[in-house]
C-alpha cells in the first residue's frame, strides 16, 4: 500500500485489508489493545473519507468491542445504539442481530439485567446459523454465541441459576457445531465465570482447561490470561489456596500485559463474593 498513490482506490485496498486484520488482532492480543483501536480508528478515518457506510458497520462493531472491555461504556452505549439505527435502516437480520448483543452486554455491565436480556433474546430469535455462519469470521465471533452466554449470566444475576446454566450449555453447544475456535473460547470461558458464580469448583477447572488448551493452540492471548486466572480460582476453591492465588496472578498480570485487564471487565468483582 506505502507504494501506491494515494487514491480512492488504494483507500478502499487499506480499509478491507484494516477489516480483515480487526479481528485477528482482537484474536491474538485481546479486544481492549492499543493496537485493536489503531486498526478500528484509522478504518473509521477511511470511511469518512471514502463515504463508505456499508463498511462502516464493522468497524464500529470493532470499536464498540474495544471501548466496551476497557470499560467505556457510556462510549460503547453509544456505538451500540448507532449500530442498531443502522441496521434497523437496512432491515439485516444479521447486522441486527450483532447490534442487539452489542447493546445487550452494555446494558448488562451497566448493571441493567432485565434489559440487557431483553436484547440477548431479541438476539436469538434472529439467529439461523446457517444464514450467519458467513457473518462470523467477518465480525471475529458469532453473535448467537455472544447472546446465549450473556443472557445465562443476565439470568443469573436476576436470581435463576439453573435457567443460566441452561442457556449457559445452549451456548457452548451452538459454539461446538459452528466449529469457530474463538466463538468456542469465548462460551468456554463466560461459561467457567459461571460456574464460579455458582460455587462450582470441579466444573470451572474443566471447563477453564479446556478453554486454556484451545487458547494456547490457537493463540489467543486474551482468553489465555482469562482462563489461567479462572483456573486459579477452581483451585483455590477447591483447597490449594497458594497455587490458585499464583495462578490468579499470573491471569492478571498476563492480562495487563496485553492491555487487557481483567478486573475491568467487571469479573473480579463476581469472584471476589
Amino acid at each position: 500500500l506505502m507504494t501506491l498513490p494515494d487514491t480512492p482506490e488504494r483507500a478502499q485496498w487499506e480499509l478491507t485489508l484494516l477489516l480483515t486484520l480487526g479481528p485477528v488482532v482482537i484474536a491474538a492480543k485481546g479486544y481492549a489493545a492499543a493496537e485493536v483501536e489503531r486498526v478500528y480508528r484509522r478504518a473509521w478515518q477511511l470511511c469518512q473519507h471514502l463515504e463508505e457506510p456499508a463498511q462502516l458497520f464493522p468497524v464500529l462493531v470493532g470499536l464498540r468491542r474495544f471501548y466496551q472491555v476497557r470499560a467505556v461504556f457510556q462510549t460503547a452505549r453509544e456505538l451500540g445504539e448507532q449500530l442498531l439505527v443502522m441496521a434497523q435502516s437496512r432491515n439485516d437480520p444479521a447486522l441486527l442481530l450483532e447490534a442487539r448483543f452489542g447493546i445487550g452486554i452494555t446494558l448488562y455491565y451497566l448493571g441493567d439485567c432485565v434489559a440487557s436480556r431483553a436484547q440477548c433474546q431479541q438476539g436469538i430469535m434472529l439467529y439461523a446459523a446457517p444464514h450467519q455462519r458467513s457473518r462470523t469470521v467477518f465480525f471475529g465471533q458469532d453473535p448467537g454465541v455472544a447472546c446465549y452466554t450473556y443472557e445465562a449470566l443476565a439470568l443469573w444475576l436476576l436470581g435463576y441459576p439453573d435457567q443460566a446454566l441452561h442457556r449457559s450449555r445452549e451456548g457452548l453447544h451452538l459454539a461446538q457445531q459452528l466449529a469457530h475456535p474463538f466463538s468456542l473460547a469465548f462460551a468456554l470461558l463466560h461459561g467457567a465465570v459461571l460456574h464460579t458464580a455458582r460455587r462450582e469448583g470441579q466444573a470451572t477447572q474443566e471447563v477453564a482447561e479446556a478453554a486454556l488448551t484451545l487458547a494456547m493452540e490457537q493463540g489467543f492471548a486474551f482468553w489465555l490470561a482469562w482462563g489461567t486466572f479462572l483456573r486459579g480460582w477452581a483451585l483455590a476453591r477447591q483447597g490449594d489456596a497458594q497455587g490458585g492465588i499464583a495462578q490468579m496472578c499470573q491471569g492478571l498480570e498476563a492480562a495487563r500485559a496485553i492491555g487487557a485487564e481483567v478486573g475491568r471487565s467487571g469479573f473480579l468483582a463476581l469472584l471476589a463474593q
